[in-house]
C-alpha cells in the first residue's frame, strides 16, 4: 500500500446553536471550511483532488448527496467524485480512514476529508403515507439509534449509564470538565490552537454592519468547581449536568490528504502520516466505551501499545463517557494511564461538538500537539451513537 499523508488541515468556529453560523446549512458551513482549506494550501494551483469524503450525523437540509453539494459549493471541479459517510459523532474520522484506504490503494492521489453539521437548521422529519381521513394530525418522527427498546435510549441515559458501569462520580465527572475549559483557555493562550480556523464573514445589511465569527462560541473559560457542582443532573439521581456534557454546535472541520510522493512532489511538508484506522460495534446502550476498543483494535494492528502514543485524542461526548474509556482502558492494559496526553487541549465539553466536525477537529488536535510536543504517533477516536468505536493513528512527520 502507498503511503498517506496529512498535508494540512482547516475548521470553521464552532458556534453555539443559533449562534454566528444560524444562517448556514452543514454544507454551506462545510463548502466555507473546504474552500479556505483550498486556498490555505494554493493545492488547486499545482494539481488536482480527486475527490471528498465527508460526513455527518445529521445529513443536510439541502442536499441529497451533501458531500457532492459542499464540494462543488466549495469552487471544486466538477470531475471531482465525493462520498457521504454517516457514522454519527465518528462520521469525519470515518471518512478519514475512508479518504486513506483510497489513497493508500491507488484509487487516488489526493482528497479532502472531514465533517460537518449544522444543530441550527437540523431538519425534523414527517411521514408522507399517514391516511389523512383517520384525522391523525401531522406529528414528527421518532429516529432511533436501535432496534429494541432497552438500546434504544438518550444520550445522557447513555451517559449516566456508563457512569454506573464504570464508576464516574459526579465530582470526577466535574472534575474532568473543568481541565476541559482551563486546557482549552491554556491552548487559545499559547497560540496552539486558533489559525486552523477559517473565518465566516456575514454580508451587511440595509440593518446590520458586515459580522467576522473567528473565534468558538461555546468554550466557558469562567467555568469553576464550584459552579460545575451547583448544576442539576438533566435526569434525577445522574451525574450528567449541562457543565460536564458536550453541546449542540454547528461547525465544520477538514484536512488534506495526499500519498507521501505526491506531497514531496508538489512542495509539501507533511504534518503526520495515516499509520491505521480501525472500527468496532458495541452494545448501543454502552456506546460511548466504543473508542476504548477501536483504539486498542488500531494500536494491535499497527504493532503499537498504549506507551508508544504522545496524545490520545477521545471526542468528549460526556465527561462519564469519556472516564468510562479511561478506566476500560486502564482495565485492559493493566496500567494507569497518563492523562496528561489525554486530550490535553480541551476537547468537546469546552470548544463544543459539531459532530459530523469534531472528529477532523480532534485530528487536527492532535497533530498540532504531536508538532508541539515532538512525540512520535497520536490517536483519536470517537463514539458514535448506535453502539461503534472508530480511531485513525497517525504518526508525527514534524519531529
Amino acid at each position: 500500500m502507498r503511503e498517506v499523508v496529512f498535508v494540512d488541515g482547516a475548521r470553521s468556529i464552532f458556534g453555539r446553536q443559533g449562534g454566528g453560523l444560524k444562517d448556514l446549512c452543514s454544507t454551506d458551513i462545510a463548502s466555507l471550511v473546504i474552500k479556505g482549506l483550498l486556498d490555505k494550501t494554493k493545492v488547486l494551483e499545482k494539481a488536482k483532488v480527486d475527490g471528498v469524503v465527508c460526513g455527518s450525523a445529521q445529513g443536510d437540509i439541502k442536499a441529497f448527496n451533501p458531500a457532492r453539494y459542499a464540494a462543488l459549493g466549495a469552487g471544486l471541479p466538477i470531475e471531482t467524485e465525493c462520498h457521504y459517510i454517516e457514522m454519527q459523532c465518528g462520521s469525519a474520522i470515518t471518512s478519514i480512514n475512508h479518504a486513506a484506504a483510497q489513497i493508500a490503494l491507488g484509487f487516488a492521489d489526493i482528497m479532502v476529508a472531514g465533517g460537518m453539521e449544522s444543530h441550527s437548521t437540523s431538519a425534523i422529519y414527517f411521514s408522507t403515507t399517514v391516511t389523512p381521513y383517520k384525522q391523525i394530525g401531522p406529528t414528527p418522527l421518532k429516529m432511533h439509534l436501535a432496534p429494541t427498546a432497552e438500546q434504544d435510549i438518550t444520550m445522557i441515559q447513555v451517559s449516566d449509564g456508563m457512569a454506573i458501569k464504570w464508576g464516574a462520580s459526579r465530582q470526577a465527572c466535574d472534575e474532568y470538565a473543568l481541565r476541559s475549559q482551563e486546557r482549552l483557555a491554556a491552548a487559545y493562550a499559547s497560540g496552539l490552537i486558533g489559525d486552523e480556523i477559517i473565518p465566516y464573514v456575514k454580508p451587511a445589511t440595509k440593518k446590520t454592519p458586515e459580522q467576522v465569527f473567528d473565534k468558538d462560541e461555546f468554550p466557558r473559560p469562567e467555568t469553576t468547581m464550584e459552579g460545575l457542582s451547583k448544576l442539576k443532573p438533566v435526569l434525577e439521581g445522574g451525574v450528567t449536568t449541562a457543565g460536564n456534557a458536550s453541546g449542540k454546535n454547528d461547525g465544520a472541520a477538514f484536512v488534506l490528504m495526499m500519498t507521501a510522493e505526491k506531497a514531496k512532489e508538489l512542495g509539501y511538508e507533511p504534518m503526520a502520516r495515516w499509520v491505521i484506522g480501525a472500527d468496532v460495534g458495541v452494545e448501543p446502550r454502552y456506546m460511548g466505551i466504543g473508542p476504548a476498543f477501536s483504539s486498542l483494535k488500531a494500536l494491535k494492528m499497527a504493532g503499537l501499545t498504549m506507551d508508544d502514543l504522545s496524545v490520545f485524542e477521545c471526542n468528549e461526548a460526556f465527561a462519564a463517557q469519556n472516564l468510562g474509556v479511561i478506566y476500560e482502558l486502564e482495565n485492559q492494559i493493566g496500567k494507569k494511564i497518563d492523562q496528561r496526553m489525554w486530550n490535553p487541549n480541551g476537547g468537546a465539553i469546552s470548544i463544543g461538538h459539531p459532530n459530523g466536525a469534531s472528529g477532523a477537529r480532534i485530528g487536527i488536535f492532535a497533530m498540532k500537539e504531536l508538532e508541539r510536543n515532538g512525540g512520535k504517533y497520536g490517536l483519536f477516536s470517537a463514539c458514535c451513537g448506535g453502539g461503534h468505536g472508530t480511531t485513525t493513528i497517525i504518526e508525527n512527520l514534524r519531529r
